[in-house]
Formats: structure tokens, C-alpha cells, sequence
């Protein structure tokens, strides 16, 4: 599974502007064949807080590429690439990256989507990327017992610097779920051990971390 994403600040006494100027481009995207399109916005992520977070899914890189393809010899499209640009847009678009979903070979995951999403970058150490693979694997398993209705891990591609990181998203269905998760981590023996691993040997250096809450686009 391949997502582009696109994150947009929404300037001073303009959130709903900024709103109404993706919605448009959500129907852009609807059109030209993205799936699963959905806005997120920072609820607690340090200096990126209030960030509005655009993604939309494809099956493959080829369907993608058809997706560019499209949205390139579209007018309309087009158009509406160079608003969002524009000094008056009411929002800045910041930044935009291609994640590549990680294939973690657990068949018995939870499958899911939530209104709450807890993601967390980092960098695999140089050699430990098996190790890193190893621990998110893990990791999702207790997740998927502690809650989460849905664990997915990326790899970041044509992020800039950015690139080469990887993303854990653990989606709950309310902030109450993840609290209790959180708990749980926070309590349980084997939780702690995972959390010393990555305070003392982890196979990755943490990079950022922030929750999310998801946006009605109507």
C-alpha cells in the first residue's frame, strides 16, 4: 500500500477557510482514483500541534503514478495546485511525502481505522533493520491486545530529509482507548521492558512522535 500525505498549517482565523479549500481537493483526489482519503489534525505534537494532515491510499506505486499521470493533465487539478500555493490561500503548505506500508507478516492483525491515531517516527540504526522490523512486530502485538484497532508501520520515501524514516500508526477508536493503553504501557511488566529497550538498545533512534484526532470532511 502506497500514501501520500500533505501537511498544511491553517494561518490565524482561517481554519475554516482551510477546511472548505481541502474538501475541494479531496473530490480532486476522489475523482482521480485515491482511496481512503482522510484529514487529521495534530492534537499534541509539540511544535507541529494544529498541523492538518492529508492522505489518501493507492494498491501499488503503478496505481499512484496513474494518479499523478491524471491529476497532471487535469485543468482543474492543476488550478487548484497553484490556489493552495498562493499568498492568500488559507493555509501554508509545509511539506508533502510518499509513505511505503511495511509488510510485518502478522496475519492475525486487527484490522481497522480509528478516530485517534498515535504516530511515531524513527530511524533504523545502521544493520538493525531487522531488529527494527522485529520490534515494531512485537510492539503491534501488544498494541492490538491494549486497544488499538488498527497498527500499520511506513517507510518514508520523497520526504526530503525525512526520507528513510519509519512511521508507526496505532489507530483507536476514542481517546479513552488509547488512555487506557497508555496505562497499560505504563504498568505492565513486559510494557516496560519494551519502553527500556528503546530508552537504552533500540534498534532505531526516535525521532518524533504526536497524536492525532481525525477531521470530518464532509
Amino acid at each position: 500500500m502506497i500514501i501520500r500525505s500533505w501537511n498544511l498549517r491553517p494561518r490565524p482565523g482561517r481554519y475554516d477557510d482551510a477546511i472548505g479549500l481541502i474538501t475541494e481537493g479531496v473530490k480532486l483526489a476522489d475523482r482521480h482514483g485515491a482511496q481512503d482519503v482522510r484529514l487529521t489534525q495534530a492534537a499534541t505534537a509539540g511544535p507541529n500541534t494544529g498541523l492538518l494532515v492529508l492522505t489518501c491510499e493507492f494498491d501499488n506505486v503503478t496505481a499512484y503514478g496513474a494518479y499523478l499521470d491524471d491529476t497532471l493533465a487535469d485543468a482543474e487539478a492543476q488550478s487548484y495546485n497553484h490556489r493552495v500555493r498562493e499568498a492568500e490561500a488559507p493555509f501554508t503548505y509545509e511539506s508533502t511525502a510518499v509513505l511505503v506500508e511495511i509488510d510485518l507478516e502478522r496475519p492475525d492483525a486487527k484490522r481497522g481505522k480509528g478516530r485517534v491515531l498515535d504516530a511515531r517516527l524513527g530511524r533504523p540504526r545502521p544493520g538493525r533493520w531487522d531488529e527494527s522490523i522485529a520490534f515494531a512486530r512485537a510492539a503491534f502485538d501488544l498494541c492490538d491486545q491494549h486497544g488499538a484497532v488498527g497498527c500499520r508501520l511506513f517507510e518514508l520515501n520523497h520526504a526530503g530529509p525525512e526520507s528513510g524514516l519509519v512511521c508507526a500508526v496505532m489507530e483507536y477508536n476514542s481517546m479513552r482507548e488509547f488512555g487506557e493503553a497508555g496505562d497499560w504501557w505504563l504498568s505492565d511488566a513486559e510494557g516496560r521492558r519494551m519502553t527500556e529497550t528503546m530508552r537504552s538498545d533500540s534498534p532505531f533512534e526516535p525521532v518524533s512522535s504526536g497524536l492525532f484526532t481525525e477531521v470530518t470532511i464532509l
